[in-house]
Parts: structure tokens; C-alpha cells; sequence
């Protein structure tokens, strides 16, 4: 039985690797603080460089993300249903983030009343960026091994517990910006000099598990926060950075002082992440 898989642009997943193995990508939208309510979406024509510029030339730029409609899953749905597609797997950024799997459920049901027979499996991965990724492509190893569509689901929802994400924030600016901390403790952590590290946590949040006062030290930190202080070690590892290649590589060479023969990839995140922390982010997915 044919089955397509789609995710969102939350996932990070660089457009020709999706085209290369078949999946779907959802753009999610996005609105900047300097161009009057012009709503770009996070596709192949978006220019990441030039976004990223703007936090550069532009002290006050913001910028505001917004989740795919139903109309754009149910579009993509159509489109796998009309290649032949039976069942579908759709692995959506954590509902306790963004509201992007609501919109994937009611698009699932807006492909209900045209074409019943096709079977859509919602995939929480309660988790950001290339978490989605990992729970694809673990997605595509079932397929491969002759399970259905609703195996799949499950065993993917069982896989999200096997990820982590942590993520270092050199700055604190941006979620005041955000409105995500108050004055005080903005005012306080920045006189304290404090970065803090955030875990997406088993419901699918953002909480903080740790703060630091240096980029170093913070990767250390994550390292031993995702370890478990160096007890276990992931099969694989992701690391996450906003536009900021330094911290990505300090980042790898720590990880290769303390974990031998570790597959690491390196991936620059979009707007989903930067939106809400701003730049020069680093941070870890790691698969167990």
C-alpha cells in the first residue's frame, strides 16, 4: 500500500532533501515588523539570508510566524490522493508550540467529505525543527519494512519520547520582545548576564532547564543535559543553529571530545525557531 508522508516548514527540513524522499512540506507563514503586514510564506521563495539580515541592519525588527490554514493540508492531501497515495502520515510541529495540527486535522476533515477511503494519521511530535525530521524519515524505515499506515502512527508517537531538544539563547531580548519574560526578569537576567537554556519538555513546551553565563559553557551544559551527565549516549544528534556557524561548529567539536563515531548533521534553522528567540541560537536535537 502506497503511503505519503507530509510535515510542515517548522521542520527545517531542507526542500530538495523532501523532494529527494518524497514528502510533502507545509510552509508555515511569516510577517515582519518592517514591511507592513506582507505575509511571506516559509517555501523555496523565501530568502532566508535576507531574513536573517534584518535582525542585523534593523535593532527593532520582529518577526511573527502563523500556522499553515486547513486548506493548505487538505490541498496537499488531494495531491497525494491523485498520485495514488492510501494513507497518509503527517508529522506536525508539538500542539503545545503551534496550532499547526489542529490545521492538519481540520483539513483531514475537509478530505473526508470528497474522499473517504483515503486514511490520514496525525503525528504530534511534541517537539520543533528537525525532531519532525527524525520522526519522518523513522517513518520511511517502517514503510520500507511492510508496515501500514496506522502502525506507523503509533510507533512514531511511541519514537517521540526517544528525542530531545535543547536550545541556548544568547539573548534575552527577544522573547521581551515577545512578550515571553517580563521587564523584570529581563532586566534581572540581563544584569545577571544570564543565557538560558530551554527543553521542550514531554508535553510538547518550552521550559527552562538550565541558565548559564557563556556560549561555551552553555554547550557543555546541553551536552550533559541530553546525556544525562554523560551516562548515555545518542545514536544520533542534530545541531540547530540561527545563522550563526561559529556556535554550530564549537557545538560539533564538543561533541566529538565526548562521543566517538556520533552521526552529526548541521542545520541552519528558519523562521519557526528565530522568530520567537531571535539569532545566532545554538542548540541539540538528539534521537536515542
Amino acid at each position: 500500500m502506497k503511503i505519503g508522508f507530509v510535515t510542515d516548514s517548522g521542520s527545517d527540513i531542507d526542500l530538495n532533501y523532501a523532494e529527494k524522499i518524497g514528502v510533502k512540506v507545509i510552509p508555515l507563514t511569516v510577517t515582519f515588523s518592517d514591511a507592513d503586514d506582507v505575509v511571506h510564506k516559509e517555501d523555496r521563495s523565501f530568502d532566508l539570508e535576507s531574513y536573517y539580515r534584518k535582525y542585523e541592519t534593523n535593532d527593532d525588527f520582529t518577526a511573527k510566524t502563523a500556522q499553515p490554514t486547513p486548506n493548505d493540508f487538505f490541498i496537499a492531501y488531494e495531491e497525494l490522493a491523485k498520485e495514488g497515495v492510501k494513507e497518509i502520515i503527517v508529522v506536525t510541529l508539538s500542539s503545545g508550540l503551534s496550532g499547526t495540527l489542529n490545521s492538519a486535522r481540520l483539513g483531514v476533515n475537509m478530505l473526508k467529505r470528497k474522499n473517504e477511503k483515503i486514511k490520514v494519521h496525525l503525528v504530534d511530535a511534541l517537539n520543533a525543527s528537525y525532531s519532525e525530521v527524525l520522526l519522518i524519515e523513522e517513518g520511511l524505515k517502517l514503510q520500507k519494512q511492510g508496515l501500514d499506515g496506522d502502525e506507523i502512527a503509533k510507533k512514531l508517537r511511541e519514537h517521540t519520547k526517544n528525542i530531545k531538544t535543547h536550545i541556548l539563547l544568547p539573548s534575552l531580548k527577544y522573547l521581551r520582545k515577545g512578550g515571553r519574560i517580563s521587564v523584570t526578569k529581563y532586566i534581572l537576567g540581563t544584569l545577571l548576564r544570564k543565557k538560558p537554556i530551554t527543553v521542550v519538555n514531554k508535553e510538547g513546551k518550552n521550559e527552562v532547564a538550565a541558565s548559564v553565563t557563556e556560549i561555551n559553557e552553555g554547550i557543555h551544559k546541553i551536552l550533559e543535559l541530553t546525556s544525562e551527565n554523560f551516562t548515555r549516549v545518542p545514536k544520533q544528534v542534530i545541531i540547530i543553529h540561527g545563522n550563526n556557524l561559529e556556535f554550530a561548529g564549537r557545538m560539533e567539536k564538543k561533541l566529538k571530545q565526548h562521543f566517538n563515531d556520533i552521526k552529526i548533521r548541521t542545520v541552519c534553522t528558519g523562521v519557526t525557531i528565530s522568530a520567537h528567540t531571535g539569532p545566532n541560537i545554538v542548540a541539540l536535537v538528539s534521537e536515542f
